[in-house]
């Protein structure tokens, strides 16, 4: 998503390095807000409800994209909501994964998990980028940029939407016993 938005900017629009830091700002800003903001959530629905959901927002801001830009610049009606939707889905889902694949790990295995999950977290952004490399390749034209974006958001689209499946299959832990009160002995 980052990449995208950034190759969009400078190539299509024409934006300069600054602006386009500016213009893609909202939507990683939000992460940390959503992040911290979702414990109730999880709590609520569960993990794999809440990242479903993060998912779902996630791929509902490319296909925004895909649908909403154009070659001509339109930035607060078209790119800001698709960066701010796909924001809040980012933050439901990355925090949310990473922390049922911790709480999932039995304390002697902590170290190694977390390694590990980061390790798929990080292979997985390179396939990702890799994918998206591939898809818009190196387009000639501000129309043949525009076709070759939304192709790219539309492909991320559906792997959201996979993703978001894939949530729903986590396990929804046991709901809290409470204690048995300790009376006199």
């Amino acid at each position: 998503m980052l990449l995208t938005s950034v190759l969009w900017c400078r190539q299509v629009w024409g934006y300069s390095a600054i602006r386009t830091g500016l213009a893609i700002a909202p939507g990683p800003l939000v992460v940390p807000v959503l992040a911290i903001a979702s414990g109730p959530v999880v709590r609520r629905l569960g993990a794999g409800r809440t990242a479903a959901a993060g998912c779902l927002l996630f791929a509902g801001g490319l296909v925004w994209w895909a649908l909403a830009l154009d070659t001509a610049p339109h930035y607060a009606a078209a790119f800001l909501p698709g960066m701010l939707i796909t924001g809040v889905g980012v933050g439901f889902a990355l925090p949310t994964l990473v922390g049922a694949a911790a709480t999932a790990l039995p304390p002697a295995r902590f170290a190694t998990g977390s390694a590990v999950t980061t390790m798929a977290r990080q292979t997985g952004a390179v396939l990702g980028v890799a994918m998206m490399v591939g898809l818009i390749g190196e387009p000639r034209t501000a129309e043949a940029a525009l076709t070759a974006f939304r192709h790219g958001w539309l492909t991320a689209a559906v792997v959201g939407a996979l993703a978001a499946a894939a949530a729903l299959a986590l396990p929804r832990p046991a709901p809290a016993t409470a204690a048995p009160a300790k009376g006199p002995a």
